[in-house]
Order: C-alpha cells, then structure tokens, then sequence
C-alpha cells in the first residue's frame, strides 16, 4: 500500500510542476518543455477493500481502490499546490498492478495525469499528463517518481512539461 501511495505522490509531484512552468513560460509561441523537480508529501491515503474483503494485511484483489492526497512542494519546501488521485486494483495479488487518475490543482488551472503501477516495482514510477485547464490548457508531459522509502511520506519527482 505504501508503494501505492508513493506512485500516488509522483502524480501529484507532476501536476505541481506544470503550474511552476506555465508561470516561468509566458504568452504562447513556439512549443517548449520544462523540467522541474518537485517533491510531494502524502497528507490523506484511504484503502478501500471491496468484496471478498481479505483485510489490510493482505494484498489488494481486483477491484480493490485506493484514494489519496498529496501536497506538492518544491524542493526548498514551498507550496505548490495538491493532487487529488484514485487507483482501481486491475491485477490484484504480492505482484498486482493498477491504474491511477489523479488531478493536480494548481494556481492557475489544472493538470489531468494518469499511471499505470505496480505493487512489486521498486523501480522509478512513470505518468502520464494528458491535458490541463487554465493556464496548463494543451500541456502534455511525463513524470518520473521515486519513492524515498516505505515508511517515509515523500515522493521525488521530475517533471517534464511540454507546452503547445
């Protein structure tokens, strides 16, 4: 669960950085990208253990859900907004994977991201930005996530905004 939480942080790591680049990039032009790397800290997480319930000290099964939220710091410790996600367990099980949707809230506007995780993986996490609102309107980009542990609430991420 806490890895599923972490992957959830990246989301909104992602989301966070959108907002700081769209503030750093101005009036439209050509298209560009940013990279920036922020950090998120869990502040909410609630598993949600569908029928058969098989309790918290087991892994997931299919179906299952999971909720979180985040905030989104940059790397001095500043505020850069929130992230509010869900995952839907899709291959449940010690090796189960999932899909998670999350949205970033920024000033300014929003960021849509999606990830596909997995609950064995201690590799970096990899999302998907696939739209935004506001001043994020036409963004597209990724995010790379690290976990900084089981039993820490950080996430470090690298965003890579690319803007129309």
């Amino acid at each position: 669960m806490r890895r599923v939480l972490a992957v959830c942080a990246t989301v909104v790591l992602a989301a966070a950085t959108a907002g700081l680049s769209a503030a750093a990039t101005g009036a439209a032009g050509s298209s560009h990208s940013v990279t920036m790397h922020l950090v998120e800290k869990a502040i909410g997480f609630n598993f949600i253990d569908n029928p058969p319930r098989q309790g918290r000290n087991a892994p997931p099964l299919m179906g299952d859900q999971f909720a979180f939220a985040s905030e989104l710091l940059t790397k001095s410790g500043k505020h850069a907004g929130y992230i509010d996600a869900t995952c839907t367990v899709t291959r449940g099980g010690e090796r189960g994977a999932g899909t998670c949707y999350g949205d970033f809230l920024l000033k300014g506007g929003q960021l849509a991201a999606i990830a596909s995780i997995s609950f064995a993986s201690e590799s970096v996490d990899h999302v998907a930005i696939v739209g935004g609102t506001g001043v994020y309107e036409g963004v597209t980009g990724s995010i790379a996530s690290r976990s900084r542990g089981e039993n820490s609430p950080f996430t470090d991420d690298r965003v890579h905004l690319i803007f129309p």
